[in-house]
């Protein structure tokens, strides 16, 4: 009975972007559905992990100063304080 070995995937966050002025917006193409995760809430600061349908995992920190976002995947600026998951050398 060995299932648990299976049953179990995991995930490293290695990818660290920081934003301290602006706006910042992810553009994810294809994806079809999203499940949030909210870890924290408290007037300091807001921690959530975002599971996209395509296998990209975001954890994200929203405080009064910056925002960190930590991914399983790089993503890539493609706009003024636009991002994507895909390379735009992709497309």
């Amino acid at each position: 009975m060995n299932e648990s070995k299976d049953m179990f995937s995991y995930f490293d966050l290695d990818n660290e972007y920081q934003f301290t002025e602006g706006k910042s917006e992810l553009v994810t193409p294809n994806t079809t559905k999203v499940n949030v995760i909210n870890i924290n809430q408290t007037p300091e600061m807001t921690q959530t992990v975002s599971l996209y349908s395509g296998g990209f995992i975001i954890y994200q920190e929203q405080h009064a100063d910056k925002i960190v976002w930590r991914t399983n995947r790089p993503i890539y600026q493609i706009g003024d304080g636009k991002f994507s998951i895909e390379s735009p050398e992709q497309n």
